[in-house]
């Protein structure tokens, strides 16, 4: 009971003299928060940038793109039958969606017109160029991938030729050009145009993925047709095809290409789900200068710490004899400032997760996307950093304190 007592009043008074010197101790704690609250932001944003590249290898980690060798998207020209050819491979039976396409690029034109909201880049810009891309395809091989054709929200699909539908984040952003049952003017080559009818709007998807789809589909005949008004020659087949395969693992889905790679004609074949994956090296270059930094600037408010705590003890000395006097042992006084760093080093951690999870929200505010992540791992490590400091802080002027001899401080004094 009496060891009870006495413990309980040790730390009441330590938890009294932390703040003892106020203007120190606030010092002190802003030190720490400023160190918290960039480890609460970097570590989030690594968190949240892992889960969505985790996500993103997962979904496409069978996903594959095939396209004439060599050759630019827009000039690729792949055979009408390329779907029977790759069907031709000894892992054919591993292929679960297969969807031909023809790229169609004159749609990049409207950039100025739309507004891509959600935290996009602005009209005009690359991100809008790569939003309105178009494509034709056949509904139903682009139905085997759940594509825009059968995520139609208003109107219908297109039934004749010049007939599009249009991806929802385009009349969001309040386009003046587009307008649903609305016809508007294409221009080939800026020379003449030809009359374009939007029938239906598609449900493009997450905010942060929406713009993987382009803005614009049509049918294989409609964009054939586009495309021949627009290039030099004739085009009568596909840019590139889509293949889902049945794989677990970007290394199986390699053995996969290797099939692809030996058909003819001679294709580029792309990996979706390995070129996401190589993003995770550069995550990786991240964290660990994510880390250096972290701790540079952990140990600078750790050193707050000691200096506030090693002047309190140097301001104190008398009243460190006194109680050594009155009896008050080498490590209740230990104890005492370990109690005061630990308090004041945990005060500093959790007003830097506050602040922290405050930059973080209004980041995702101004963004108008969630991309940041705080998991439970980031406040194991906040509450694990405010602790080690306060222990770390508190180490040296403890020993100090305890070591104070009572009859010399006095008779000095």
């Amino acid at each position: 009971m009496v060891i009870k007592k006495l413990v309980f009043q040790t730390i009441r008074f330590a938890l009294k003299n932390a703040f003892r010197k106020k203007l120190v101790a606030a010092l002190s704690i802003v030190g720490i928060a400023i160190g918290i609250a960039l480890m609460v932001t970097l570590s989030s944003a690594s968190a949240g940038f892992d889960s969505l590249l985790g996500d993103a290898v997962a979904e496409t980690v069978g996903d594959v793109e095939v396209q004439e060798y060599d050759t630019q998207i827009t000039l690729s020209q792949l055979p009408k039958n390329i779907s029977d050819i790759i069907r031709t491979i000894d892992s054919s039976d591993k292929i679960l969606a297969l969807s031909p396409e023809v790229v169609v690029n004159n749609f990049r034109q409207f950039a100025d017109n739309v507004t891509i909201e959600g935290g996009m880049m602005g009209p005009g810009m690359d991100m809008s160029a790569v939003a309105l891309g178009a494509k034709g395809v056949n509904p139903d091989d682009d139905a085997t991938f759940e594509g825009p054709t059968t995520k139609i929200t208003e109107g219908q699909l297109f039934e004749n030729d010049f007939e599009v539908i249009i991806a929802d984040y385009i009349l969001e952003g309040g386009s003046s050009v587009f307008t649903l049952g609305e016809s508007f003017d294409l221009p080939i080559n800026y020379t003449y145009t030809v009359p374009v009818t939007i029938v239906g709007v598609y449900d493009a998807g997450e905010e942060m993925t929406r713009i993987l789809d382009p803005g614009f589909v049509m049918s294989v005949n409609t964009s054939l047709q586009i495309n021949t008004l627009s290039l030099p020659f004739e085009q009568e087949g596909y840019n590139r095809a889509r293949i889902r395969f049945d794989s677990e693992s970007v290394d199986e889905t390699d053995i996969y290409i290797a099939e692809l790679e030996e058909l003819e004609p001679k294709l580029s074949v792309t990996g979706l789900g390995a070129e996401i994956e190589s993003m995770g090296e550069i995550m990786a270059n991240f964290e660990i200068f994510q880390t250096i930094l972290i701790i540079i600037v952990i140990v600078a408010g750790g050193m707050a710490i000691v200096v506030a705590q090693l002047m309190g003890v140097s301001e104190r000395m008398k009243e460190f004899a006194i109680m050594k006097a009155t009896g008050w042992k080498n490590g209740s006084i230990f104890l005492d400032i370990i109690l005061e760093s630990i308090t004041i080093g945990l005060i500093g951690a959790l007003v830097g997760f506050a602040l922290g999870g405050g930059l973080i929200f209004f980041v995702q505010l101004g963004a108008g996307q969630t991309f940041v992540t705080i998991t439970w791992q980031i406040v194991l490590q906040v509450l694990a950093y405010g602790l080690g400091l306060g222990l770390a802080g508190g180490l040296i002027p403890g020993i100090r304190a305890a070591r104070i001899k009572p009859m010399e401080v006095l008779r000095a004094t």
